[in-house]
């Protein structure tokens, strides 16, 4: 699966276009998780929890278009964009991963 941030892929043709596909992934932090990498954050270190689980969701959105797209019976997706979100609600943190992509398919070059 071919896959661009464009809306076009250069000297490639767009042959059909599929449609529009979403994706949500909504995961929640673990509090204590949370605690440490608040910690860390003081004093200026790299929160690796919350960049895995940011990268955790985005690999499952991304996969959830591809599945979408082949289920479309697409060979490619365009305008790929995600946008990432995070929501506190009393002791829970939830990490929002929205993607969204257009199927089409795309001449095959020889």
């Amino acid at each position: 699966m071919k896959i661009v941030t464009t809306e076009t892929f250069a000297q490639t043709q767009i042959t059909e276009t599929k449609g529009a596909l979403f994706s949500e992934q909504v995961i929640s932090i673990n509090i204590v998780k949370d605690a440490i990498s608040g910690i860390k954050g003081l004093f200026g270190g790299k929160s690796t929890t919350y960049s895995k689980e940011y990268e955790e969701a985005r690999k499952k959105a991304l996969n959830d278009l591809i599945e979408q797209a082949e289920q479309r019976q697409a060979n490619a997706l365009v305008a790929l964009n995600i946008n990432y979100n995070q929501m506190i609600n009393s002791d829970i943190m939830l990490i929002i991963v929205t993607a969204s992509a257009t199927a089409v398919t795309i001449a095959q070059n020889n």
